[in-house]
Formats: C-alpha cells, sequence, structure tokens
C-alpha cells in the first residue's frame, strides 16, 4: 500500500506505475516510484530462487487487499509466459502480467554511515505547524517549500512563508545542525504530505 501511494495511476511510462519485486537472501524488497520520489521496503521472505520482476502496481494491490490477512501467500514466475502467479493456501490462484527486468532503473541506496537519528512523530508535528504557510504553487520557488536552517546559535529554524503568512518552530538537535549544509535545505510541499503518510512514534533516521 505504501509504495502504491507514490506510483502514477493512470499516465506514465510502464516502469512508473509498476511496483518491482526483487527476491533474495530471504528478503523481498518492494519498490516504487513516481520519478521525484522512491519507496523501498524489506520483508522476510522465504526465497526459493532470486529473482526481479515488475507488476502493474494498482492491479497488484488491488488484488492483495482481497486475500485474507495473516494468511501466508505464494509468489512465482509462470514458465514461458513469465507472468506473476500468487496463490494463497493452494484455494486461491491468481496471475498478473508482468514488465521485463530490462526496463528497471537502480533505485537510490540510503547512505549507512553516520545516519542521524531523529523521532519520527516530532517530525511530523513540525509538518502539522508550519505546512499551512507553504504555498501550493510549485513554481513559486522557496516559499513553496519548507525551510529547515541551522543557526549561528545551534539551534534549527524550520520555516514556512507563503507571502502573508510566516510559521518558524524553532528546535534544538546537535547531530542534525551539524549535518545541515551553512545554508539550509528546501523541501517541497508536495513531499511532506508523503512523508507524514508513513511518518509515526518511531525513530528515523
Amino acid at each position: 500500500s505504501k509504495a502504491a501511494n507514490i506510483i502514477p495511476t493512470k499516465t506514465g511510462a510502464a516502469y512508473l506505475r509498476s511496483i518491482w519485486l526483487r527476491a533474495e537472501k530471504n528478503t523481498l524488497t518492494i519498490m516504487a516510484t513516481d520519478s521525484n520520489i522512491e519507496f523501498s521496503g524489506s520483508y522476510t521472505a522465504e526465497v526459493m530462487q532470486n529473482g526481479l520482476v515488475g507488476v502493474n502496481g494498482r492491479n497488484f494491490v488491488d488484488l492483495l487487499r482481497k486475500l485474507s490477512s495473516g494468511v501466508p501467500i505464494s509468489l512465482s514466475l509462470e514458465e514461458g509466459s513469465g507472468n506473476l502467479l500468487i496463490s494463497q493456501k493452494g484455494t486461491r490462484n491468481y496471475k498478473l502480467p508482468t514488465n521485463d527486468s530490462v526496463w528497471f532503473q537502480n533505485f537510490s541506496i540510503f547512505p549507512e554511515d553516520n545516519p542521524v537519528v531523529w523521532s519520527g512523530d516530532y517530525l511530523a508535528e513540525l509538518i502539522d505547524k508550519i505546512s499551512y504557510c507553504i504555498a501550493d504553487d510549485e513554481s513559486k520557488d522557496a516559499i513553496g517549500c519548507l525551510f529547515i536552517n541551522p543557526t549561528e546559535s545551534g539551534h534549527i529554524d524550520a520555516c514556512g512563508l507563503n507571502g502573508h503568512q510566516f510559521a518558524m518552530l524553532r528546535f534544538l538537535h546537535d547531530e542534525l545542525h551539524a549535518m545541515l549544509p551553512e545554508n539550509g535545505i528546501l523541501i517541497q510541499r508536495k513531499y511532506l504530505g508523503e512523508m507524514k503518510k508513513w511518518l509515526g512514534t518511531d525513530e528515523i533516521e
């Protein structure tokens, strides 16, 4: 469901409307992108054979929602056609056409060196308090963004300005302050909404 949230529903290349499944090392990695945002989630699975395949994201997710919750499913490729076969306890069997893995483009790898840990619910609260002051128009450049700026006092200012409203939240986070560039960063409003969908009480990196 998280992967399907970001893929285009009708327009765009088949690559962008696909959910990509990679099976290797007892892990199933689910990936999707709209060319701006990438989602990648890795989940424990019993992998009999490594492989990579793409499938229409909406059709795949809609089908999975119809299956019984909590009951394991089996994914395999049909010999010859290469269709994705989905079965659940042998009582339900489905078949979906797939996209050739030649269309797959590598996703960004999250850097493992020196990550900064932050509170997910605090970031969600920050977005709630600032986003009403961020312009909806993407052509408005900086005023359509959340501005996160490290100050000389050691604080971090999170700001939103839409031309007639301004909001700022100031907080302390030494590790994040040290990581941010001197001139701060801008995050477009459309990305903040996607972030809010998965931010929770867990810590984030």
